[in-house]
């Protein structure tokens, strides 16, 4: 019992000292300059991005796909380039679920796309001009495909007639806007920059 009772003192004793250690340490350290914050306000974006393409692959509706080849891949969707031309294979069809389990999935496929559309559209109304947008676009582009391809998939189930299949195209659609708007916003701010590395060595 006193062995027992001496181990747990130690513990307790060299967990308040890391404690103390770290409150000293934070004391010390220079304060962070505000702009370290703007990240937390930019991954509202990623998040739902990344939720999103989380969601489809852990319940099947797309296959892992590196994200270079993703970028790829996106790049040429949003150039107009036939989806058909950018899905994968997925064996989401091959479950041969009942029809009433996919359109609940459509459903919920539905509510993701809808929820990363209105983050991103929200998100750059809000934004200055000048705001350097090139991950929330990797995120919004990975998302953009994930849609496409799951919306590939649930064709193969209920056709292309399906009303709930159309709801989530529409909302694809409403995603794609929205990302063609950060890419070209990328594209200025890349163009403003090049021009204006130029000045400077003339």
């Amino acid at each position: 019992m006193n062995t027992q009772f001496r181990i747990l003192t130690v513990t307790a004793a060299a967990i308040l000292a890391t404690g103390c250690a770290t409150v000293d340490m934070t004391e010390m350290a220079s304060p962070i300059p505000a702009r370290a914050e703007v990240p937390a306000e930019r991954n509202i974006v990623i998040r739902a991005a990344n939720k999103l393409y989380s969601a489809f692959r852990s319940k099947g509706f797309v296959t892992k796909t590196s994200r270079k080849k993703m970028q790829s891949a996106a790049s040429i969707l949003l150039n107009g380039l036939e989806e058909r031309e950018l899905t994968t294979e997925v064996d989401y069809s091959a479950q041969n679920l009942p029809r009433a389990v996919v359109v609940e999935d459509i459903a919920y496929a539905t509510r993701q796309v809808s929820l990363t559309a209105n983050a991103a559209e929200i998100y750059f109304d809000m934004s200055e001009g000048d705001r350097k947008l090139r991950q929330e676009l990797t995120g919004l582009e990975q998302a953009l495909l994930s849609s496409r391809e799951a919306s590939a998939a649930f064709e193969k189930v209920v056709g292309t007639d399906s009303f709930e299949l159309r709801e989530l195209n529409s909302e694809i659609s409403r995603l794609k806007v929205v990302t063609d708007n950060f890419g070209k916003r990328v594209r200025e701010q890349a163009a403003a920059d090049m021009a204006a590395r130029r000045e400077e060595t003339s």
